[in-house]
């Protein structure tokens, strides 16, 4: 409740923001012993879905994303519990590069909002994150979360950004008010095999 609460704060503090365009992209990747390679995940493997920022602003202030896994064949994947060892209480989420603690988002860290998140398709997940006293500058391209799941059975999945409740929608803002959309390179398609 308060993760959505936090979440709900860095939403009001973008809308009232406007804005120009600047380039803050965000790609995704799979890694792990269920990556067969960049487009196919073997079944019943732990698989981690990599997402990755470049960023070319100097003061990035906040920043709010969903993503959601979807298939037309598959009905269930697992979300691989690690307690204590993740963003989230189940552990299946890892920050990376700053994003995992305070070090980057220091106001509370990165807050996953997991209203939809519970294994069975579509699953839906979202983020957000402000900086009050730090500074988000420029980075090359770099991992910053991971999901990690299973995915039980064969067939093709997608993971494409989404919309989520209460009021997620896909901005970045900088000091002084300046809100834009970042970049999603995605949707990403998959096909997993046994």
């Amino acid at each position: 409740m308060i993760r959505t609460q936090l979440v709900g704060v860095v939403l009001v503090i973008l809308s009232l923001a406007a804005g120009t365009a600047m380039g803050t992209d965000v790609f995704m990747a799979i890694s792990g012993p269920g990556a067969v390679n960049d487009s196919t995940i073997k079944a019943g493997e732990k698989v981690s879905v990599d997402i990755y920022w470049a960023n070319d602003t100097d003061d990035l202030r906040g920043f709010t994303t969903g993503f959601k896994i979807s298939s037309a064949d598959i009905k269930t994947i697992v979300h691989v519990a690690d307690s204590g060892k993740g963003i989230n209480t189940q552990g299946d989420i890892k920050g990376h590069n700053g994003w995992e603690n305070t070090a980057v988002w220091d106001f509370a860290g990165v807050w996953p909002v997991m209203t939809n998140w519970d294994g069975t398709l579509p699953d839906q997940i979202g983020f957000g994150g402000l900086v009050i006293k730090n500074h988000y500058g420029k980075h090359e391209k770099q991992k910053v979360l991971s999901l990690e799941i299973i995915v039980p059975d064969a067939g093709a999945l997608t993971i494409d950004s989404a919309f989520f409740p209460p009021g997620g929608i896909w901005a970045v803002a900088l000091a002084g008010g300046v809100e834009a959309k970042p970049t999603w390179h995605g949707p990403y398609k998959y096909q997993v095999v046994k």
